[in-house]
């Protein structure tokens, strides 16, 4: 009889594999399915999630933190997740989200049949994050038959929170790049990137579409306004000047060492005159009217001219009247037909102050507060400084040219300081020369109304030079410049007063330190700096170039500029400006609106940041429609280096990057542009 023992052996031996097989797939393998939905249901929570984060900021660091975060509350490990931004697998033009998880489960029973260790457990989910917007971002490239976006020379534009949009081509060379969440093209040909130079945030893949894409600001309101105020600043005029004091006869008087001669004259004019050597005491009581011809003060001779006299008494000068020693004039009102110069130590209390001719001072001259017409300009003498209090200044153009820069109202060559807050009209301008300081009024209530001179300057300032204009935000108060406004001075200080309206009839050019107040400043012509060479200085306490906070500059490119690099722009920043920091209001008419150019479609003035004009941290909307926005040289534009709040949005016909770089974001969308909320699971 046989026996069968060995049979079972050998039939065990052939059965149990396939046991062992079916029990680890039953198992092992189940368990891993199950796991699998269970990873499955955790990445599409966190592709949901991450896609709602993204689309409420934009960010793909916060997308990332709350995609992760969903999955660790699920029990998976942060190091297991790997979260992305890419172009949706549905919707061309659209990102989204893709969350991936890969855990791994040990194996045990499979390793009979196999050597593998572990389980690879894979799940994938991706959530589009809704339509993108049809907004143009944060620089577009709007004219389709000019050369759209162009990089060169190691530039780079980074925009990781809005689209880079062009109505025409974008070329982006071996050596340049583009970071931004979309690219958007008009033409034949997809983006030039031989390097593939465009990527999105983060090195995610490029969203690229080929579409078309509107100005964003066309006929957006706050521009619209903005513009029309051109109009009004065409408009203006100069200031008239004052009219000279008529008064032709008087009593001459020579204030010298023969005191009969002098006491004689004064007797005839119905005052007094007493003598204390060195010095003469003039009174006239409480006389209505003083008529007096010429009046001169002898050298070494000291004046005191109705120190005690009533504020009501009116002095009228037919002749010159010139000091040369101490004098001192009482209050009054004061008609000087023809010339006043002043030289040592000349004070006048508080009155009213007509002058027929051209006032010259010397040596140390103070006038107390009241109202000043000077009929033919105020010129101030060298090593001088002269003095005013609080009041009305109207100041007519002189008859003689001031340091090469012609006739004006103030002609500064010292130190010139008006108290406030003031008045200013003047008709001819006024020139702070080389080296000299000039501080017009004090507090925030002053007005301003200024004049040509005679070469078309309003405002002239001489290299090395301080001028201060004290605020302008009063309800009464205005800032009108009829004419240019030349700070081309290297090395000056010029402090622009705050004004809610600045209204400029000329050009606004630069070589020094710029401080502008905060206001709209409406030029009708260019805004030019650095074309003529010069940059940084100390201004107002510390070393800037062109600093301004709150401000909005609206150009109508009448006019365009014809130095250096700056030629035929209507904006340009040039030579050693660097560092420039200018902020758009926040809130208000104009608010996130930096830089409006010229909107006539004739008008193909740009703007262009050339030769070093670099770190320029310009915060708001840069809006050129018709023009193009030019950068090389080193330069760069960044948004607010401190502010993430802040944007930098570039609107051109063209831009053409070299040699820098443009950090943007969106400041200023169309109005029916806004981005859906839908977040949807897609794959």
């Amino acid at each position: 009889m046989w026996n069968r023992d060995g049979n079972i052996l050998i039939i065990s031996a052939l059965v149990m594999p396939v046991l062992i097989g079916m029990a680890a797939l039953v198992t092992e393998y189940g368990a891993a399915l199950v796991q699998q939905a269970d990873n499955q249901r955790v990445a599409d929570l966190s592709a949901y999630a991450g896609a709602l984060a993204y689309n409420a900021n934009k960010s793909t660091d916060q997308m990332t933190a709350t995609a992760v975060g969903v999955a660790v509350l699920n029990g998976v490990d942060a190091a297991n997740v790997q979260v992305s931004l890419v172009a949706s697998p549905r919707t061309t033009g659209v990102n989204a989200v893709s969350v991936s998880i890969n855990t791994y489960r040990t194996l045990f029973l499979a390793r009979v049949l196999n050597d593998r260790q572990q389980l690879q457990i894979y799940a994938n989910s991706v959530a589009e994050v809704g339509a993108q917007p049809q907004t143009p971002g944060c620089m577009l490239a709007l004219d389709g038959t000019q050369t759209g976006v162009t990089l060169s020379g190691g530039t780079s534009i980074s925009a990781p929170k809005c689209t880079v949009s062009s109505n025409n081509t974008v070329t982006v060379p071996c050596g340049t790049s583009i970071s931004a969440i979309g690219v958007n093209y008009n033409s034949a040909a997809a983006p030039s990137q031989p390097c593939n130079g465009i990527t999105g945030p983060n090195g995610a893949a490029a969203v690229i579409t080929k579409k078309s894409t509107p100005d964003p600001l066309a006929g957006n309101a706050a521009v619209t306004a903005a513009v029309a105020r051109f109009s009004t600043v065409a408009a203006l005029s100069a200031t008239t000047a004052p009219s000279a004091p008529t008064n032709t006869t008087g009593t001459n008087i020579d204030f010298a060492w023969d005191q009969t001669a002098t006491m004689n004259a004064a007797a005839a004019a119905g005052c007094t005159a007493s003598w204390s050597q060195p010095t003469w005491t003039f009174s006239c009581g409480s006389k209505t009217t003083i008529n007096l011809g010429t009046v001169t003060i002898g050298g070494g001779i000291n004046l005191n001219f109705a120190l005690n006299g009533a504020a009501t008494t009116t002095y009228n000068f037919a002749g010159d009247f010139t000091t040369s020693a101490t004098t001192n004039f009482g209050p009054g009102i004061y008609n000087f037909t023809k010339t006043l110069t002043t030289a040592g130590t000349t004070t006048f209390k508080t009155g009213t102050y007509n002058f027929g001719k051209q006032v010259t001072t010397g040596g140390t001259t103070t006038f107390g507060a009241g109202t000043f017409n000077f009929t033919k300009g105020l010129t101030t003498g060298g090593g001088a400084t002269t003095t005013f209090g609080a009041g009305t200044f109207k100041i007519g153009r002189s008859d003689t040219a001031c340091s090469g820069s012609g006739q004006v109202s103030i002609c500064n060559t010292s130190t010139l300081t008006f108290g406030g807050p003031s008045v200013f009209e003047l008709p001819g301008g006024y020139t702070n020369t080389g080296g000299s300081t000039l501080v017009f009024g004090s507090g925030t209530t002053n007005s301003y109304k200024i004049g040509p001179g005679s070469n078309g300057d309003a405002i002239t300032i001489g290299g090395g030079s301080t001028t201060i204009m004290a605020d302008a935000t009063g309800a009464s108060s205005v800032f009108q410049v009829v004419g240019n406004v030349n700070g081309g001075g290297g090395g000056s200080c010029f402090v622009v007063s705050a004004a809610a309206q600045h209204d400029i009839s000329g050009n606004f050019i630069g070589s020094g330190a710029i401080l502008l107040g905060a206001g709209v400043y409406t030029v009708d012509g260019y805004f030019a700096l650095g074309g003529n060479g010069g940059g940084s200085a100390n201004c107002n306490g510390s070393t800037i170039s062109v600093s301004g906070a709150s401000v909005t500059l609206v150009l109508s490119g009448k006019a365009k500029s014809s130095s250096g690099s700056c030629n035929g722009y209507v904006f340009c920043v040039a030579a050693g400006y660097s560092n420039i920091v200018l902020t758009a209001p926040q809130s208000g008419a104009t608010a996130k609106l930096a830089v409006i150019g010229p909107t006539a479609t004739t008008n193909t003035g740009g703007a262009t940041f050339a030769e070093g004009g670099s770190n320029a941290q310009i915060s708001g909307a840069f809006y050129f429609p018709y023009g193009p926005i030019v950068m090389n040289g080193g330069s760069s534009v960044l948004g607010s280096k401190t502010d993430s709040s802040k944007c930098l949005q570039m609107i051109g016909s063209r831009i053409t990057l070299s040699g820098g770089t443009a950090a943007a974001s969106e400041c200023i969308a169309a109005p029916s542009t806004s981005a859906s909320s839908k977040v949807s699971l897609v794959q």
